[in-house]
């Protein structure tokens, strides 16, 4: 009943939500069919922020990071329609497996490497729980392609987020429920307060609709020309077998 799609954004990136996926009609003379359950879609992002603790810090504990699941708008309260989230740290981790009832969903610990971080995200009305996977970043990469990668920095952490839009096909009331009163906004319970906040990558996804329409057009012109080359080549084929042997 839940589709997701996703998008990665590097720390200053801006990323777009893909189109949500078309409802299936519901079965004929079914009490749906009469009264259909409009899809709902919610952004959410998937992120971390890692600080590097200075040349003071002790080697194993040289970055303090959190990894979070925040909604996308700063005055949303992602409590509402956001049951639980389990996060699955690196084994090494005492205890690897940290679960967070209520928001803000982060966990926070030092480290010294690397390494994908497991979540699992539950919705309130018993709506299936989604996965995701989330690569911890430490250390800065290049901000522009050739250039060489910024320096460690105690002022400025790495920040590394993920745009995902959640689309349920047939939310149940509970949901729908909830996730109008997400709409209604609760600047208290958002994410503006956040020591993070200023570092929180911005999504828009207006200006990159176009470009994303226009890349569509591009692949979908190639699959036909490459479709009629094929059909091209078969006809050649065909001919070819045809004519009779010298």
């Amino acid at each position: 009943k839940m589709s997701t799609a996703s998008l990665s954004a590097a720390a200053a990136a801006t990323a777009a939500p893909p189109a949500p996926l078309p409802v299936p009609p519901p079965p004929a003379g079914s009490a749906s069919a009469e009264v259909p359950v409009q899809q709902a879609s919610r952004p959410i992002v998937v992120g971390s922020c890692a600080y590097w603790r200075g040349k003071e810090a002790e080697e194993s504990k040289s970055h303090e990071w959190t990894v979070y699941v925040r909604a996308a708008s700063p005055d949303e309260d992602p409590g509402l329609f956001i049951k639980r989230v389990v996060f699955q740290l690196h084994p090494t981790i005492t205890p690897s497996t940290r679960t967070v009832e209520a928001p803000p969903f982060e966990v926070t610990e030092q480290g010294w490497g690397e390494f994908e971080v497991g979540i699992k995200v539950y919705y309130h009305g018993g709506e299936r729980a989604v996965d995701f996977s989330h690569l911890l970043k430490l250390y800065p990469e290049a901000e522009v392609a050739g250039s060489p990668a910024r320096e460690l920095s105690i002022d400025r952490p790495v920040v590394a987020e993920k745009y995902d839009e959640i689309v349920w096909a047939e939310p149940s009331a509970e949901l729908r429920a909830r996730l109008s009163e997400a709409d209604k906004h609760a600047p208290e319970k958002g994410w503006r307060s956040s020591k993070h906040a200023k570092w929180f990558c911005t999504f828009e996804p207006e200006p990159q609709e176009a470009e994303m329409k226009a890349c569509y057009e591009r692949i979908t012109q190639e699959l036909r020309a490459a479709s009629r080359r094929r059909i091209e080549m078969e006809e050649e084929i065909r001919q070819l077998r045809a004519e009779p042997a010298d």
